[in-house]
């Protein structure tokens, strides 16, 4: 019987799969994409469906279709076979014979947060306590349905009841202090309580839908903080998980738009008033990483804060991070005095209008400078200026800043030349974001190339331009290679000089996983960058990297005998000083020509 992961790979293409994420354009044999890893203009995102790869050579990302999904949707294998077996219709169950393993900490970890999930909803539906924070709820506009769906629940008001109940049910005080429910002010873990004590609870999934964390609401006056959130643990960190991601990602992928709140309730809200495609920061700031789990199905955002102090700087910091990614950022203005969950709650209906009439960023914070300050007034007018510069300074589009411009010198009755003059004075302060990434310089983040070792260069030449490899490859021996390029170098040897048949790329099936992805990644690499140079520039290249390597192993090994020489001398050992002598001349002789 086939492998699950063989039976997944020949049930779903990685074309097919890449598409999913990226859209693609075909050129000559593969297809070309923008880069889910990392923001680009030009397309360097390669899939080739005779590899059944996927890679970007400028990031260095990328693989077979489990590989992909690793690094895009920010799981480890065992989870991207799960995601992918849903997919593909694969039941993981007949294939489990294969390999029978022990749960690790890390399945420990997320059945611990499943059972105390449905251990809080209990505490929620089913007692006297939780019939007040029922009541509370529904208080609050938040529907049953929702509450079930959303799999809220409550902590009960005590020291021992929740742990007490996870040891009856087999786990360990240090499991519970490691997955974060448990607290011990010892150095042992003989004492511990419960960390989630009488608070409303907000079970945080990730991509898969499997709780990781909770958040928990105080529900007292006095009860601090506000807000209780899980520590860091190895199933969970908060800067990449977006509170309500597994319920929405079909709908983004739907609308390509993506909606983000700060707070639980506000998304809880949202949902109920229609708007499906929302998510939360999940008590943080927005990051990279959750900027990136949406970057593939998204190409707007829209950020839905509170328009405090603190929501526009969380907007702005948001901004600054989401124009990397190529986003059309946009405010959704809530009236004064509202935020999400409340106007969700008393104008559901007016909410979808609201959104769809959002600003775009820096029409939003021209707007509100300008209301905040007036225009009347020098101190007024600089003010706008100094506050507005910095964003209008980033922004790639000549149209965009001559109609910034226009609107400054009627707004604040000056001319466009003055307006002018005052960007061309302005500096950015020195702790700006796009002065200290260098966005000033370069817009676009430059990334680092990966270039290939002579020997893997060598190797790829060879894989690709068979007459060629025939020619050169027995001009080689294993020792000039590292010991992972070996196995491929004595594969090429059988297959070009031992009456080898087929192609060599049918031949790659004999070896490991490991080293069949690198043969594709080299045959790759080079099918992109060599597809239109002449074979006879080839040739020239293959032997001038044979003198290269043959160059630098012969000075590696000179160094080593050289020292081990002086070493023998400094012993007095004469007869291994004249052995290793004998060493060298020999290498001379054996590597000093090509």
């Amino acid at each position: 019987m086939n492998s699950a992961v063989d039976e997944i790979k020949a049930k779903l293409s990685i074309e097919e799969l890449v598409g999913q994420y990226v859209q693609l354009k075909k050129v000559g044999r593969s297809f070309k994409g923008l880069c889910p890893f990392h923001q680009e203009k030009s397309p360097s995102f390669i899939v080739s469906p005779d590899r059944q790869i996927a890679y970007c050579f400028g990031c260095n990302k990328g693989g077979d279709v489990f590989a992909f999904i690793q690094e895009v949707e920010g799981v480890d294998f065992a989870d991207a076979l799960k995601i992918l077996a849903d997919r593909t219709g694969v039941k993981l169950e007949s294939h489990v014979h294969e390999k029978a393993v022990p749960k690790g900490q890390k399945e420990l970890l997320i059945d611990i947060y499943e059972q105390l999930t449905a251990f809080y909803e209990d505490k929620l539906l089913n007692t006297d306590e939780g019939a007040k924070v029922l009541e509370y709820l529904r208080n609050r506009g938040i529907s049953d349905e929702s509450i079930r769906s959303f799999r809220l629940g409550f902590s009960p008001d005590s020291f021992d009841e929740t742990y007490t109940w996870l040891l009856k049910k087999g786990y360990s005080k240090k499991d519970l202090i490691i997955a974060g429910v448990a607290l011990t002010q010892e150095t042992t873990v003989e004492k511990i309580y419960d960390r989630f004590r009488g608070r409303l609870m907000f079970p945080i999934s990730d991509s898969l839908g499997r709780v990781v964390a909770f958040g928990g609401r105080a529900l007292k006056k006095d009860q601090e903080p506000k807000y209780l959130n899980s520590p860091e643990t190895p199933i969970y960190h908060k800067g990449n998980i977006m509170y309500g991601y597994s319920h929405a990602r079909q709908y983004i992928k739907q609308m390509g738009e993506v909606v983000v709140v700060e707070g639980y309730m506000d998304l809880i809200a949202m949902v109920q008033a229609g708007v499906k495609n929302v998510v939360a920061s999940s008590g943080t700031a927005l990051t990279v990483t959750q900027l990136r789990l949406v970057n593939p199905f998204a190409k707007t955002l829209y950020l839905a804060f509170d328009m405090d102090l603190a929501g526009r700087e969380a907007a702005k910091r948001a901004y600054e991070l989401a124009k990397e990614y190529d986003f059309t950022i946009k405010v959704t203005v809530l009236p004064e005095g509202k935020d999400a969950a409340d106007f969700a709650k008393s104008r559901a209906s007016e909410l979808d209008s609201v959104i769809k009439s959002s600003l775009p960023y820096g029409e939003y914070l021209y707007g509100k400078l300008v209301k905040d300050y007036g225009t009347d007034g020098y101190s007024a007018k600089k003010k706008i200026v100094e506050e507005f510069l910095p964003f209008f300074m980033n922004l790639k589009s000549n149209v965009e800043k001559d109609e910034f411009i226009r609107r400054m010198s009627t707004d604040l009755g000056l001319t466009e030349v003055q307006v002018y003059d005052e960007v061309r004075n302005f500096r950015l302060p020195a702790n700006h974001p796009a002065r200290q990434h260098g966005a000033l310089a370069n817009p676009q983040k430059s990334i680092g190339v990966k270039k290939l070792s002579a020997e893997e260069l060598f190797l790829g030449l060879c894989i690709e331009f068979e007459r060629l490899g025939r020619l050169y490859v027995e001009k080689m021996t294993g020792d000039m290679f590292t010991v992972n390029l070996q196995p491929i170098y004595n594969l090429l040897v059988n297959h070009y000089n031992g009456g080898g048949s087929g192609d060599f790329k049918s031949a790659i099936e004999s070896l490991p996983y490991d080293k069949k992805e690198d043969v594709k990644l080299l045959s790759l690499y080079i099918e992109e960058k060599y597809n239109e140079v002449a074979e006879e520039s080839v040739e020239k290249e293959m032997s001038g990297l044979i003198g290269s390597i043959k160059e630098s192993l012969l000075n590696t090994r000179k160094r080593e005998l050289h020292k081990k020489i002086l070493s023998a001398e400094r012993e007095g050992d004469k007869a291994l000083s004249e052995k290793l002598l004998q060493e060298l001349t020999s290498l001379f002789s054996n590597y000093g020509a090509n």
